[in-house]
C-alpha cells in the first residue's frame, strides 16, 4: 500500500470516528431529551386528570358524610337522602341500622324478604373501619353497570350506615378520553390489579395482567406520589407507562404511551445525521484526496519514498 494510500486511509477513519462519536453523543442527548419531555408531558396529563377523577371521589365522599351528620338529629331520614341523591348523582341512597331494617330515598320502595343489611359488605367496612368507605367495584344487580357504593357509620340512638350506590360510567367516559402522544391512552385499575376504565371491550373487573399480558401489576400496590416511568412489552410491543393513585379511593390512573412511535422521530433524526455524515466523510476523503495527490506529486522526497515502497 502507497504512502498516499495509508494516509487516507488514516484519514478516513479519522473522519469516520470523529462523525460516529458525534452523532452518537448527539442522538443519545436528543433521546435523553425526548425521553424527559415525554415523562413530562405523562406527568402533565396525570396530574390534571387524576386531580379530576379525585374531586369526583370527595365530592362523593362528602356527600355521604353530609347526610351521615344529620340523620341523627331527624326522625324521618328520607328527605335528606333523597337530597344527598341528588347533590351527589348517586343512582340511589339509604341507611341500614343493626336492627336490620334499611330505609331507601324512595318511600315506596322496599327491601326484598329477609333482607339484613347489617350483612351486607358496605354495611360491614364501614361498621368496621367507623369512617367513609369506598367499596371495591362491582356490577350492579339492578342496573347490569359497573358501580362503587359510598358508605359512613351514622351515630344515632339506633346504630346504622348510610350508603349511596353510583354508577362508574362518567370516570369511565373520562379515562377513555384521555389521549397522549405515540398512540397514547389512559386505564384505570383498582390497586389489586382490576380493571376499572379501559378501552378494551368487555374488559371491566378482569386483571390487568390478562387484559394487557406483560403488565406487571405489582407497580399497581407499590405505587405512590412520585410519577415514576415504567417501561413493559405489552402485547410484544414496548410501552412507556406511568402509573398514579387517585386520592380517596382505591384506584390508580395509568398512562400508556407506545415507545416506538414515541420516539419515531429521533429514528428520522438518526438517518439523517447518517446520510449527512456519509457526505460529509466522502467530502472529506476526496478532498484529502485531492491535497495528498498535488503535495506528494509536489514533493521530490515523497516521489522517493513512494518509488521506493513499490
Amino acid at each position: 500500500m502507497s504512502l498516499k494510500q495509508r494516509l487516507l486511509v488514516l484519514v478516513a477513519t479519522l473522519l469516520v470516528t470523529v462523525i460516529v462519536v458525534l452523532s452518537a453523543t448527539a442522538y443519545w442527548q436528543m433521546r435523553t431529551e425526548v425521553i424527559s419531555i415525554i415523562h413530562q408531558e405523562i406527568k402533565t396529563t396525570a396530574q390534571g386528570n387524576y386531580g379530576v377523577m379525585a374531586n369526583w371521589v370527595m365530592q362523593r365522599r362528602n356527600v355521604i358524610e353530609a347526610v351521615a351528620a344529620r340523620l341523627p338529629l331527624v326522625e324521618d331520614p328520607v328527605p335528606f337522602l333523597l337530597e344527598g341523591k341528588n347533590v351527589g348523582s348517586f343512582d340511589q341512597t339509604f341507611v341500614g341500622y343493626n336492627d336490620k331494617r334499611i330505609i331507601y330515598d324512595l318511600v315506596d320502595k322496599k327491601p326484598t324478604p329477609n333482607f339484613d343489611p347489617t350483612e351486607r359488605l358496605w354495611y360491614k367496612q364501614a361498621d368496621e373501619a367507623q369512617d367513609t368507605i369506598i367499596t371495591q367495584p362491582y356490577i350492579s344487580v339492578r342496573t347490569k353497570e359497573l358501580c362503587i357504593t359510598v358508605a359512613r357509620p351514622v351515630a344515632s340512638r339506633i346504630p346504622g350506615v348510610v350508603a349511596g350506590d353510583i354508577s362508574l360510567g362518567e370516570i369511565i367516559q373520562f379515562v377513555n378520553a384521555i389521549e397522549l402522544r405515540g398512540l397514547g391512552y389512559a386505564f384505570l385499575s383498582t390497586r389489586g390489579g382490576k380493571i376499572v376504565a379501559h378501552s378494551k371491550y368487555n374488559s371491566a373487573l378482569k386483571p390487568v395482567a390478562e387484559v394487557m399480558p406483560g403488565f406487571d401489576a405489582s407497580i399497581l400496590e407499590t405505587v405512590g406520589d412520585i410519577i415514576a416511568l415504567h417501561e413493559f412489552n405489552i402485547e410484544g410491543i414496548p410501552k412507556y407507562i406511568a402509573a398514579s393513585p387517585i386520592p380517596g379511593a382505591d384506584w390508580v390512573l395509568c398512562l400508556v404511551v407506545d415507545k416506538t412511535a414515541a420516539l419515531s422521530p429521533l429514528r428520522s433524526l438518526l438517518w439523517k445525521q447518517v446520510l449527512t455524515g456519509l457526505a460529509v466523510a466522502a467530502a472529506g476523503i476526496l478532498i484529502a484526496h485531492l491535497a495528498l495527490s498535488k503535495s506528494l506529486t509536489l514533493s521530490p522526497e515523497s516521489c522517493r519514498t513512494e518509488g521506493e515502497s513499490r
